[in-house]
């Protein structure tokens, strides 16, 4: 069997997983595929102690590290019953003796469905944050990729109870037909252990027999054998976030190239899967604008994507920046404008980078794009609403009836909203029969 691309150290299987035999099978498929790693069956009352051991509750991005470890693999089962994920989680965070973060909720089998608003409080465009409400799916939460602004490293957990998933998500489709296609994963890239993990392919093919509903796979991965060999095609749309030469080998070392990235998408495509692409982040390397040219030069003339999507690197101060991206590698005039911004965007969520500059990187873009096709629908994605006043006429959109990668109502070969997202979503976010969605850290959740 095809091993892994990145070697876990541990393998931690719950022990209720080895009481499924379905789920026993996914664990025996990840392990073998992992020949080096040691294997160490746990329970719940162990997990305190397991993740101050592998210090897992404090994993900073990994840019500041000078040695990053591959992450190690935590299989467990997802629990359905909002009750007991909140007690195990409450016993779970009760026994741990750290001072550090660690997602328990998600280690307890919590969070298998979120509904994700941007303004939180209501629905309504944030305007730090356009974004689509919407059901998200999650395997789990972690990734191998090692990009330098990303901190999900140290572990990944995933759960392994698929079949019980896709019969709980058939649920919350029926529940909410407004929506029509279905994120997987904005925490995670599932590709990465496939197809050993064998989720994706039951996903595709269950949804190839709603008819009208899509799942949207993020993914930074080349690696596509579990999409390609699930013979499932219809449904799936694959989103890949591609990043330019230089970024993508120095900055994300554990991702494909930007090269290999649209090789699979090559495949995708050709399997007749659809194929879109998010330049998500962009980093002002030195070398950014030759790198973006040749990144949209070769993602257009190897591949047709349904629409593309621009975002700049975010989420983080111009301290945090300079901490986990070395000074040198970055433009110099963006560095600096960042370093002038500071106390005007201090907690802003478009930091580190000012509007200015923001703008510039996507002109330049659409530019490249229009070079080689007039016609893709080209969008901003988590952008600001200052933003989208500023490009929106020259994108052809506005922030109500754009389309986007991951978007809940952005069908294959739709070119436009024709109703409000906003509008389509207020069912999900009152209520929906006998399911009521509460607002917690982590996004809306189905309390029924």
């Amino acid at each position: 069997m095809r091993p892994l691309d990145f070697a876990p150290p541990r393998i931690y299987v719950l022990d209720q997983v080895w009481q499924r035999p379905a789920a026993a099978r996914r664990a025996e498929g990840v392990i073998a595929a992992c020949p080096e790693a040691e294997v160490r069956t746990f329970t719940c009352a162990d997990l305190p102690d397991i993740v101050v051991a592998e210090g897992w509750d404090r994993f900073p991005r990994m840019g500041t590290l000078d040695n990053i470890p591959p992450p190690s693999l935590l299989l467990g089962l997802y629990q359905f019953d909002p009750a007991r994920v909140d007690a195990i989680a409450k016993s779970l965070r009760t026994a741990y003796q750290g001072s550090g973060s660690f997602p328990w909720n998600v280690a307890a089998g919590g969070g298998a469905f979120t509904f994700f608003c941007s303004a939180l409080q209501e629905l309504r465009p944030n305007p730090e944050h356009v974004c689509r409400p919407q059901w998200r799916l999650h395997q789990g939460r972690g990734c191998p990729h090692q990009c330098a602004y990303c901190g999900l490293g140290g572990v990944i957990i995933s759960h392994v109870n698929t079949e019980e998933y896709i019969d709980q998500l058939a649920l919350l489709l029926r529940r909410n037909p407004w929506q029509k296609t279905w994120l997987y994963d904005d925490v995670m890239d599932v590709p990465t252990l496939e197809p050993q993990l064998d989720t994706l392919g039951p996903l595709m093919r269950f949804f190839e027999q709603t008819g009208d509903r899509y799942l949207i796979i993020h993914t930074k991965s080349a690696r596509v054998d579990g999409l390609l060999a699930a013979d499932a095609p219809a449904n799936t749309i694959v989103a890949w976030s591609l990043s330019g030469a230089t970024q993508s080998r120095h900055l994300e070392p554990g991702t494909g190239t930007t090269e290999e990235r649209v090789e699979a998408a090559v495949q995708c495509q050709q399997a007749g899967i659809t194929v879109r692409f998010k330049f998500k982040p962009i980093i002002p390397v030195r070398s950014w604008r030759r790198d973006a040219e040749q990144a949209v030069e070769l993602a257009l003339s190897r591949t047709r994507p349904d629409n593309l999507s621009l975002t700049a690197l975010m989420w983080m101060q111009v301290e945090q920046l300079e901490s986990c991206i070395d000074p040198s590698v970055l433009d110099p005039e963006f560095l600096q404008a960042a370093r002038a911004a500071a106390a005007d965007l201090r907690g802003v969520r478009v930091a580190p980078f000012p509007h200015a500059c923001r703008e510039r990187i996507y002109r330049h873009y659409l530019q490249a794009i229009r070079r080689h096709d007039a016609n893709v629908p080209v969008t901003l994605c988590t952008e600001s609403l200052d933003m989208w006043k500023s490009l929106g006429a020259e994108l052809g959109y506005t922030p109500v009836d754009y389309v986007c990668g991951c978007g809940a109502g952005a069908t294959p070969g739709l070119r436009r909203l024709p109703t409000s997202p906003w509008n389509d979503a207020r069912p999900a976010a009152e209520a929906t029969g006998d399911a009521v969605f509460v607002r917690q850290a982590e996004g809306y959740v189905m309390r029924r």
